[in-house]
């Protein structure tokens, strides 16, 4: 290998949404090997404003990945290992990612993280570094909509409408990437820097977006699956992420369904059938799942926090690290569910019997 090789410039800025995600990347030359370098990082996160048909909408983001590739050299060490809230899920010789999640309720990520990002070791001179952020449909958080409809209709009718502006702006302006930075080495040592252009939505597509909000808004129904379809979604894989406040889902089916990282805090969920369903990381404080079906469900880290769960069924539900903290657990069957570092605490219907299992499976009681 070379002694030293040209040093790395900025070739692409990509943050077309800069309040939302903002991905900036300086290189630097290693202290300890020469010709490595290190990348540093600076990242920030928070709420985006934008016009959209007669409107405004404000959305954030509440997890992605952060993405490192490198062509024409080695990934030494990824040094974004163990700061909150990254987490180093994939990593290789050449590429390395990092997974992040708001905590369970938090509508969107509000962080600014400044740290050292990885050591690099170029194997030639046309080294290329790329640091990009992705996100998927379920990380998409609508905060607030204004002029778009009026907001003294039902909650299930709002939570299908801010669902598929979700899907409408990830498709349209946030896959396959919300934020990227491309450095190469150029041998004449002049950096250049292209800001890639914000493709404008087609037409038609904000047409057929606008149609189907009339629609959806003018609905002679409220029954949430009934919305769902009219929205054109499909509810085992698009209502990850939302926003359900309130809603009136009483016997709802959503079995199987990915419903992850989603707020259910006040819903009426009496009677639901959300066995199997994917419920992590997702808020149910003050809801009401009184003899809701929730076998085998993923339900981690999730917020039951003064919810009903009264006569639910959760047998062989995975409960690991939610909170179920002044929850009514009267006649709840528990039977086989995995509550390792669950929290339980003020729980009607908790019998002796019942907590000295729970214990025994793993479970916390704060209050001793």
């Amino acid at each position: 290998m070379p002694e030293s090789y040209p040093s790395l410039h900025l070739h692409t800025a990509y943050n077309p949404y800069p309040k939302c995600v903002f991905l900036q990347v300086t290189p630097k030359s290693s202290a300890t090997s020469q010709g490595d370098f290190i990348l540093d990082l600076n990242v920030r996160f928070n709420e985006q404003e934008k016009s959209l048909l007669d409107g405004q909408i404000k959305f954030g983001i509440k997890g992605g990945k952060l993405n490192l590739k490198v062509q024409q050299g080695k990934i030494i060490e990824p040094q974004l290992n163990g700061n909150a809230p990254f987490k180093l899920i994939e990593f290789c010789d050449n590429s390395v990612v990092w997974h992040l999640m708001a905590q369970t309720g938090q509508s969107t990520l509000k962080i600014e993280h400044s740290s050292a990002l990885a050591t690099i070791q170029p194997t030639n001179e046309s080294v290329e570094v790329t640091v990009s952020y992705t996100v998927n449909l379920a990380d998409i958080s609508i905060t607030d909509v204004t002029g778009l409809w009026r907001h003294d209709i039902h909650p299930n009718k709002h939570s299908i409408l801010e669902r598929k502006l979700a899907q409408f702006l990830w498709k349209e302006r946030l896959s396959p990437k919300i934020s990227m930075i491309r450095l190469r080495c150029n041998i004449s040592g002049e950096g250049e820097k292209i800001d890639s252009p914000t493709t404008n939505i087609e037409p038609q597509h904000l047409a057929n977006l606008h149609q189907l909000i009339n629609k959806i808004y003018n609905a002679k129904t409220n029954n949430f699956l009934e919305l769902t379809e009219i929205a054109q979604l499909d509810s085992q894989i698009d209502l990850a992420g939302g926003n359900f406040l309130g809603t009136e889902l009483s016997g709802v089916e959503l079995n199987g369904a990915n419903l992850t990282q989603s707020n259910f805090r006040g819903a009426n969920l009496t009677d639901a059938d959300l066995s199997e369903a994917i419920l992590s990381y997702t808020r149910f404080s003050g809801a009401d799942l009184s003899g809701a079906y929730l076998g085998n469900a993923n339900l981690q880290k999730a917020d039951f926090y003064r919810s009903s769960l009264a006569l639910a069924n959760l047998i062989g539900a995975d409960l690991r690290g939610a909170n179920l903290q002044e929850v009514n657990l009267s006649q709840t069957n528990l039977s086989g569910a995995s509550v390792k570092g669950s929290k339980f605490g003020n729980n009607e219907g908790m019998t002796p019997e019942i907590k000295s299992n729970l214990l025994e499976r793993g479970a916390i009681f704060p209050e001793g």
